[in-house]
């Protein structure tokens, strides 16, 4: 089976299919360590971009 990308749409494509996979892994460790990932906060949209940025360090920090 050949994954090869045959023209720019297709590679497009490739890469975003890998980049959404891991971003779905990503917030899937998020939820098994960080319980306010397991539903819908309350907190405006701003707020929830600093929480995921805030959780990425803080798993950072704890994976050394």
């Amino acid at each position: 089976m050949d994954n090869d990308p045959e023209n720019e749409k297709e590679l497009f494509n490739l890469r975003h299919a890998s980049l959404r996979n891991m971003i779905e892994r990503i917030f899937g460790i998020f939820k098994s360590r960080f319980t306010i990932f397991k539903s819908a906060p309350p907190f405006l949209f701003k707020t929830q971009v600093e929480f995921v940025l805030v959780c990425a360090a803080l798993h950072n920090f704890l994976r050394k």
